[in-house]
């Protein structure tokens, strides 16, 4: 998406993707921070369910 210049949500599939890539570095991002979050509990089963809503096809 950087060299199209757009960020990726033209359709589902995109949309999810990077929603679900945006969990990631934010469970990442806190868990570099702080070893014990809370946060982790939501952002991690976040980015894996996302992700398997949008490579499962529904």
């Amino acid at each position: 998406w950087v060299y199209s210049r757009h960020f990726p949500l033209s359709d589902l599939y995109e949309s999810l993707i990077f929603l679900s890539w945006s969990f990631s570095i934010i469970h990442k991002i806190f868990d570099f921070k702080n070893n014990q979050n809370h946060l982790s509990a939501i952002t991690a089963p976040s980015a894996f369910f996302t992700q398997g809503f949008a490579t499962s096809g529904f």
